[in-house]
Order: structure tokens, then C-alpha cells, then sequence
């Protein structure tokens, strides 16, 4: 069956088109879910969440300052509370990483973590 986009009337291709335009029906069949652990640093999460340069950031370790949300960053992973729920990237209602373009877990995290999280 041929589909055109409703927004711009361009083919639909794999159930995307340029112009933006995502239909997924995951409610209607079951999908297998990925299971993913692998979290990006916690320095890259820490310059994600504060908006600072990674190379501000090193250099700030390399005197001695060790920001108080650094170490809040590192516990909250390894207590593995940081997940895809907290990702910008991640359509709750789809189980879907629009990053990706994968099927995920609510617990998996990725390299492409961006956290919506504020200060």
C-alpha cells in the first residue's frame, strides 16, 4: 500500500518523511524492546546539564575544583537513576529513542543521553 505524507503529500518511506512527519503504530502491535546500559561519562552529562564547555570543565578538575553537581551526577548513575525517561531524546508513549530510531527500554541509557533535567 502506497501512504503520502499528510503534512507535505511527499511518499512515505519506512514510516518517515523529510519534512518531519513520524506516524508509528506501536499500540496496535507488539514491538521487541531493546535493553541498552551504556551511559555516557559523567563529565559529558555534567557539561550537558550546566551548559559548560568540556575543556572548561577539564580544566577546572585539573586545579583541584570539583563542582558539588559533578559527584551528584556520578551517584545518580551509578545508582542508575539517570535512564531514558530523563532524556530529551525519548517519546515515552512509543518506547521509541527518536535519536536512534530504536525501541527501548524505559532503563536504557546511551551514549546520546542528553538529560532535560534544570539545575
Amino acid at each position: 500500500m502506497v501512504e503520502f505524507c499528510p503534512e507535505c503529500g511527499n511518499l512515505l518511506r519506512k514510516k518517515a518523511c523529510r519534512c518531519g512527519y513520524t506516524q508509528y503504530e506501536t499500540t496496535t502491535t507488539k514491538i521487541p524492546l531493546l535493553q541498552v546500559w551504556n551511559p555516557p561519562h559523567p563529565n559529558i552529562i555534567y557539561c550537558k546539564l550546566t551548559a559548560t564547555p568540556y575543556d572548561t570543565l577539564k580544566s577546572m578538575l585539573k586545579k583541584g575544583n570539583y563542582p558539588a553537581k559533578l559527584k551528584e551526577v556520578k551517584e545518580k548513575l551509578k545508582k542508575k537513576l539517570y535512564s531514558c525517561l530523563d532524556c530529551v531524546y525519548y517519546d515515552e508513549t512509543l518506547f521509541l529513542c527518536k535519536f536512534r530510531n530504536k525501541y527501548i527500554t524505559k532503563d536504557s541509557i546511551c551514549k546520546t543521553f542528553e538529560p532535560f533535567e534544570n539545575i
